[in-house]
């Protein structure tokens, strides 16, 4: 369990996220339970919630999600899904290269991005990719396609929460090294990552909305012996294109 924030504001957003996350139907001392508050606390801000009818009352003293909180995601939805405008441009990614296209999404809060869909290789022998696996920020052309263009103060942040890779287990690289790396990403909207040792490379492209920041990249993997029988500076243009779409489509969607 995670600790609660502090401040009424932070509580609510918390017991939000936790009612997003839980049963259809919940009481008070359950959702106080899981949210390790006293329960008088979270009787009070459920109270606020269900006069703004974010919670409604349930059958037998239990709450539920409510209607207005319903209305205000899907008008989200509506505007933009990344994963739903994602989806159509990894199928073509496959369709084009025959090699399994990645969709991540960057998490702020967390300083790093998951899996949020994927379309396979119809090649037998792939990388494993499953949706929600968590994706590491300084390893990889995923991590570094998003890292790349984060603020430098999150970037640092990133650099020194950073221990070992998760495929290999080695530290990484020296900070000059990614440094460098990263100033190649910024110049060329694209990253690139070649280990044979592991039997994997890959090339991303950044994703961002309509006030630059980095909403996550589009990404092609494969296994390495399979990356030097790429037209490389094609598929890295496709997988630029997908990005560049998905980034117009989130700018729109703002505006």
């Amino acid at each position: 369990m995670s600790t609660p924030p502090s401040g009424s504001a932070g509580k609510t957003i918390y017991l939000l996220k936790l009612v997003a996350a839980g049963p259809h139907q919940f009481s008070l001392g359950e959702l106080a339970e899981r949210a390790g508050l006293p329960v008088s606390s979270v009787h009070r801000l459920l109270q606020e919630m269900v006069r703004s009818g974010l919670i409604e009352r349930g059958k037998d003293q239990s709450y539920r999600t409510g209607r207005e909180l319903h209305r205000l995601a899907s008008q989200v939805v509506s505007r933009f899904d990344l994963t739903r405008s994602a989806h159509p441009l990894l199928e073509k990614l496959v369709e084009d290269w025959q090699e399994t296209a990645v969709l991540c999404a960057y998490s702020p809060v967390g300083r790093n991005a998951v899996i949020a869909d994927a379309v396979l290789t119809p090649h037998p022998l792939r990388f494993a990719v499953e949706k929600g696996q968590e994706v590491a920020l300084p390893w990889g052309s995923l991590g570094r396609a998003i890292l790349a263009f984060l603020p430098t103060g999150e970037i640092e942040a990133v650099m020194r929460e950073a221990k070992a890779g998760p495929l290999t287990g080695q530290p990484r690289s020296p900070r000059p090294e990614i440094h460098q790396d990263l100033t190649e990403i910024r110049a060329n909207g694209f990253s690139r990552y070649y280990n044979p040792d592991n039997d994997i490379a890959g090339i991303a492209s950044p994703i961002f909305d309509g006030t630059g920041a980095v909403l996550g990249c589009v990404g092609v993997t494969m296994p390495s012996q399979r990356y030097q029988l790429h037209i490389e500076d094609d598929l890295a243009v496709a997988v630029r294109a997908a990005a560049n779409d998905l980034s117009e489509r989130a700018s729109i969607a703002q505006n």
